[in-house]
């Protein structure tokens, strides 16, 4: 893969340039059309620039291409559950907790998908989160707890 051009595209991303760090992350993915990297900091370009539906398209490419690696896998996860599919959700992040199973955010969207279906089993997803480093994780892991202990006292 074009490393350099992947990296400063995703450099003008996190600077607010959304229009060159897409040029960046186009030209990547053409050098590299498999590489679910690329694939991935496309489809963030993307979505900031207003196009959801390709941007979901590229993070199922990616999680296909790559479905262990946390960041796709939990964007795509995220996009899920707005629209409401819990269970395909649930699908996306099962690799990626076999393969790292304390990852904070793949812990609380998958808290998120088992929410409604198995409140218990979400609360054990929630439980790793609440132990993570990043305080604003552990505020949304806290006040979902919160809600599931309504339906699944520990």
């Amino acid at each position: 893969m074009g490393t350099d051009l992947y990296r400063d595209g995703m450099a003008r991303l996190e600077a607010g340039d959304v229009g060159e760090g897409r040029r960046l992350l186009e030209e990547a993915l053409r050098n590299s059309p498999g590489d679910a990297k690329a694939m991935y900091g496309l489809a963030l370009a993307l979505d900031l620039a207003g196009e959801r539906v390709r941007a979901l398209e590229l993070l199922e490419l990616a999680n296909a291409r790559a479905p262990a690696e946390p960041e796709p896998a939990c964007d795509l996860a995220m996009s899920l559950l707005e629209r409401g599919e819990d269970a395909r959700a649930e699908q996306v992040l099962t690799p990626v907790l076999a393969a790292q199973p304390d990852k904070a955010r793949s812990n609380l969207y998958m808290a998120l998908a088992l929410a409604k279906t198995d409140p218990a089993r979400a609360r054990t997803h929630v439980a790793k989160v609440l132990k993570a480093s990043d305080p604003d994780l552990r505020r949304q892991a806290e006040a979902l707890d919160r809600v599931l202990a309504e339906h699944a006292p520990a």
